[in-house]
């Protein structure tokens, strides 16, 4: 939160009433973090489908993960996730809980 853009954010949610609030976070799960649940879940349902993803992996914590990550780095640390660097969290972090179980 103490990047540029962390400072910004919390001055604007510090500045905000009961109702601003709610509207602000509101915006951000329409606008940010809602589009990128739908897509891992997509993502996921693929997976499902070839065997390769447990269907249970399918919830509500595992497809906060990544836009939550994606969130605390863009907004908190200020900066983007290059391709490469993205593609190495989601193999660490999200395919080893959501891997099928080997035949």
């Amino acid at each position: 939160m103490n990047s540029r853009s962390g400072l910004a954010l919390r001055a604007v949610l510090h500045e905000c009433d009961e109702e601003t609030a709610v509207r602000f976070r509101a915006l951000i799960e329409t606008g940010v973090v809602g589009p990128s649940k739908q897509l891992f879940a997509r993502v996921l349902e693929r997976g499902i489908s070839r065997g390769e993803v447990r269907a249970d992996a399918l919830d509500d914590l595992v497809l906060d993960v990544i836009p939550a990550m994606m969130m605390y780095r863009s907004k908190v640390c200020g900066s983007e996730w290059p391709d490469e660097e993205m593609a190495d969290v989601i193999d660490r972090s999200m395919v080893p809980p959501v891997r099928s179980a080997p035949a």
